[in-house]
């Protein structure tokens, strides 16, 4: 049976991949959430993880996530706007 490289709904992501998402988290100055409502632990576990570590977290979601109570900034709205925007506002000159 082939079987795409990818974590489907209800299945563990593999060990090795949470330590690598660890260890590039902890090399990070913030977290940025974009577009998830954490409502799985294998999302939601970096956000504990970098708030306990005292970083700052950003959530940028539509709605309600789990995470909101850890967030240092809780953007409601969608991500392509948001993110959109931002990069509109790095690309101008400032004046």
């Amino acid at each position: 049976m082939l079987k795409p490289d990818v974590i489907f709904f209800g299945e563990s992501v593999p060990k090795e991949r949470v330590q690598r998402c660890y260890h590039l988290i902890d090399q990070s100055e913030l977290l940025l959430v974009a577009g998830s409502s954490l409502a799985v632990m294998s999302g939601l576990r970096f956000v504990r993880h970098d708030a306990k570590a005292g970083k700052p977290v950003i959530i940028i979601n539509r709605g309600a996530t789990r995470g909101d109570d850890l967030a240092t900034l809780k953007i409601d709205a969608g991500t392509s706007e948001i993110l959109t925007g931002l990069l509109d506002r790095l690309r101008s000159p400032i004046v």
